[in-house]
């Protein structure tokens, strides 16, 4: 069954990304996946990721009935609150079950060809294992919504290091064989405007685009300065995103 979803998710895997990712060790031993059929066949998948404090509840599926479905499925799972991240018209499903507490807007960015913006200033570096603390204590410190020590094996991260202490660092949330999907994209306040981030996403990028990856991430609509490095790098809009968090109906 977790080939076939496989397979299903991959027919479009840009939009697909985080749910296919789900699939995949190491986030799969943290996930539950649920799969609706017709006939034999996989139509939709929905996936709820428990890495972190609040569970994140992703879903795709062929039409609106049983991305529906798949919804109800996974919030019976859900206790209270949670995140989800839908197309901007797919709200109103989620909506159905749940309050809106917070709505962010943002944009899916991709890039086939990253480029490497040439700064010999600039020293990134591969974190490695032995940095885990490190890189923990950094995105701790700036109180990442989205990191976990687990996202370390999921993939590379790179990093920008000044007196011993990394200042800067760019990651991943997910990695499959068709796509790669950025995060954890974040400089120290102090040590930005240096090109650092530009750096760091740079590396990682053409990293992970080496085995013909797809690589995407996800930005704020109302975060220029970013929205601009990633176009440097390559990277154009795909389509909207909306960032939900959410509390259930009583």
């Amino acid at each position: 069954m977790q080939k076939a979803c496989r397979r299903f998710l991959a027919q479009n895997p840009i939009a697909n990304g985080l749910v296919l990712g789900d699939l995949y060790s190491p986030l799969f031993q943290v996930s539950e996946v649920y799969c609706a059929r017709e006939d034999r066949k996989i139509v939709g998948t929905c996936s709820i990721y428990r890495a972190y404090k609040t569970p994140s509840v992703v879903f795709a599926a062929t039409t609106k009935e049983i991305k529906q479905v798949l919804i109800e499925k996974a919030l019976s799972k859900v206790a209270n609150e949670f995140v989800s991240l839908c197309e901007p018209k797919e709200v109103s499903l989620l909506e159905k079950h749940a309050s809106v507490i917070e709505n962010r807007h943002e944009q899916q960015m991709v890039t086939n060809h990253p480029k490497q913006i040439k700064n010999g200033n600039v020293p990134v570096e591969r974190v490695s294992k032995d940095e885990l603390s490190l890189l923990n204590q950094f995105y701790v410190k700036h109180h990442s919504r989205a990191w976990t020590p687990l996202q370390f094996k999921v993939g590379p991260y790179y990093c920008v290091k000044q007196d011993h202490k990394i200042v800067s660092a760019a990651g991943v949330h997910v990695v499959t064989p068709q796509t790669a999907q950025l995060g954890n994209i974040i400089t120290d306040e102090a040590y930005r405007n240096r090109g650092y981030a530009t750096a760091c996403t740079g590396a990682l990028a053409s990293h992970l685009s080496a085995s013909g990856r797809v690589i995407s991430l996800f930005v704020r609509t109302d975060n220029a300065p970013a929205i601009r490095m990633y176009e440097k790098l390559g990277f154009r809009k795909k389509r909207e995103i909306a960032f939900l968090f959410l509390r259930k109906n009583p």
